[in-house]
């Protein structure tokens, strides 16, 4: 054949050529769906871990504010409810906007500080009955740091648990990653 010849595409060539590239395409188009589940899971994780540190920074705040608020019997369980939805699902929510969406509400915010407090109770147990002395300390330097009523400083809690100041903030990172599948659920975890 010579370069100027052209050829004729038989009616099964073509069939197969398609197929072909059909198969390509969904193929490509499946990876990138895989691809982007993947990476929305991901986010999704991320977001939830940033919440969980979010809502125990704040929790001292969350929690003077419904000792001192009068409360909007008016607001459902469903609707304060729908704030921790909001915490695991909405992805342009953003630190500030979450703190005053908690704090718009006193029946919200008492139920949040309800769950926190429910949740905290647990991960101390399971710390304690799982015998291992970092995670209870984990617990404690989570506690102390932010939800006792003392208000101690991470040099205090270095001191207190015979730890480096920077394995103060690495303990209550741990503490948060346990804490926030208690907080969230299940889609929490890796």
């Amino acid at each position: 054949m010579q370069a100027d010849e052209k050829r004729i595409i038989t009616d099964e060539e073509l069939t197969e050529i398609v197929k072909v590239a059909a198969k390509a395409g969904a193929d490509a188009a499946m990876e990138h769906f895989k691809a982007e589940k993947l990476k929305e899971k991901r986010n999704r994780k991320d977001r939830r871990l940033h919440n969980t540190k979010l809502l125990i920074r704040h929790y001292r705040t969350f929690k003077e504010y419904v000792n001192n608020a009068v409360f909007e019997r008016e607001e459902s369980n469903e609707d304060a409810l729908g704030a921790i939805e909001e915490l695991m699902w909405e992805p342009r929510v953003t630190a500030d906007m979450v703190v005053e969406s908690i704090k718009r509400s006193a029946a919200r915010t008492q139920i949040i500080i309800n769950h926190i407090d429910g949740m905290i109770n647990v991960y101390q147990d399971m710390c304690q009955k799982s015998n291992s002395e970092m995670k209870i300390r984990r617990s404690k330097v989570l506690y102390d740091m932010y939800i006792s009523d003392t208000v101690y400083s991470k040099e205090q809690i270095a001191e207190m648990y015979f730890i480096d100041k920077r394995t103060v903030y690495k303990d209550i990172d741990a503490a948060c990653k346990e804490l926030s599948v208690l907080l969230f659920g299940i889609d929490s975890i890796n």
